[in-house]
């Protein structure tokens, strides 16, 4: 099909999807962003819904990395790691107020942001780090232990990792605890606390990462101090509703991470990390609810922009349709040639098929193989 349509867009939009049911997710990330970037430029729709892929790609990306980093754990610990490189821990709430607790994560955020200002460090995604957590719990066994920090900052190649805590204390102030642990060998190279009351948040959060760069010994530029001191807003209840989107975003509900997102950005419109990440749930969502042939019909309508061809008719007959069905996840779709009422079959070379999408990932002979097809009966 590609081969003699290359700018046939549904068909790019399976070539993509087929990638990621072969967690190929680069060469599909190859794809969509391609169909981005068609001329004309496609329709509000249908860059949503590929926008929403990308952020899903992003997502399965990180886990597969987890997943890696698990399996190869024996070598990793063999490779001393960057310097430089930091990651931070989602913080631990040790208080009794419930609705406090997203901040385990919007104060990781706060703190990978701000070391991020410093040139010489090299921080790892809050995201990716999420991930290889979340797949230690899943995987949860005599061998795997999800609460060594050290540990997890190995199989993300940190030299050290920022642990914290946070809790009210006496007279309705707010108190948070830092230390930077080597991974090396598990031990604290560095602290830093600070309290004060909540609406202090930012002040308290600012004391801290300057604690613990003094005690690692960086010297910091006048820019890199004032870039940290930098608050991303003002409004203490935006920051709340956007450290619960990050909780949302983490477990995969993205439309109540809009939700809060919003809320975020409604209370403080300057607040710019809510706005993206309203933007990218919004995407996310939009695209989780997108079944594949939605997606192919989406893309090949353009919505005011690329793919030139009509999507697959559903009535083109019961073998196609039967063989959509047998794949839930749209990895695969066979399309029935209007004109033979045979099959087009896909290319058996994955070079021509990847040219064909005009995308540049790369050529896998895993592309093409061994191709089970299942037929329910009547």
């Amino acid at each position: 099909m590609l081969v003699a349509q290359p700018g046939n867009a549904s068909a790019r939009a399976y070539l993509g999807l087929t990638y990621e049911g072969l967690e190929q997710y680069d060469s599909a990330r190859a794809v969509y962003t391609r169909l981005l970037f068609d001329q004309p430029p496609p329709g509000r729709p249908v860059r949503r819904l590929l926008d929403g892929r990308l952020a899903l790609l992003t997502r399965k990306e990180l886990q597969q990395r987890a997943r890696l980093a698990i399996a190869r754990e024996s070598l990793l610990v063999r490779t001393p790691p960057d310097p430089n490189t930091i990651a931070v821990m989602p913080f631990r709430y040790t208080g009794a107020d419930s609705s406090l607790r997203p901040l385990e994560r919007g104060l990781a955020a706060l703190v990978v942001t701000d070391l991020s200002r410093v040139r010489r460090l090299r921080l790892v995604e809050r995201e990716q780090l999420q991930a290889l957590l979340d797949e230690l719990q899943l995987a949860a066994s005599g061998r795997v232990d999800p609460a060594t920090g050290a540990r997890s900052g190995r199989l993300v190649g940190a030299s050290q990792v920022v642990e914290g805590q946070f809790s009210e204390v006496a007279a309705a102030n707010f108190r948070v605890d830092a230390s930077v642990v080597r991974t090396s060998d598990a031990q604290i190279a560095a602290t830093g606390s600070g309290s004060d009351q909540l609406r202090a948040l930012f002040d308290i959060e600012k004391a801290v990462v300057f604690q613990l760069l003094d005690k690692l010994a960086i010297t910091l530029t006048p820019g890199e101090r004032t870039a940290i001191s930098e608050r991303p807003t003002r409004d203490i209840q935006a920051f709340l509703l956007y450290s619960r989107g990050l909780e949302a975003q983490d477990r995969g509900d993205f439309a109540a991470a809009a939700q809060a997102f919003q809320a975020a950005a409604q209370r403080d419109p300057g607040f710019s990390a809510a706005a993206q990440g309203a933007q990218t749930s919004q995407a996310a969502q939009t695209a989780t609810a997108t079944p594949p042939t939605e997606v192919a019909a989406t893309v090949g309508g353009g919505g005011g922009g690329a793919g030139g061809e009509a999507p697959p008719s559903p009535n083109q007959g019961t073998l196609t349709n039967a063989i959509n069905n047998a794949v839930p996840s749209g990895a695969a779709n066979v399309t029935a040639t209007p004109t033979s009422g045979g099959i087009q079959l896909p290319p058996t070379d994955p070079n021509r098929i990847c040219e064909g999408a005009s995308c540049d990932g790369p050529a896998r002979a895993a592309l093409v193989g061994t191709i089970i097809i299942i037929i329910r009966r009547p």
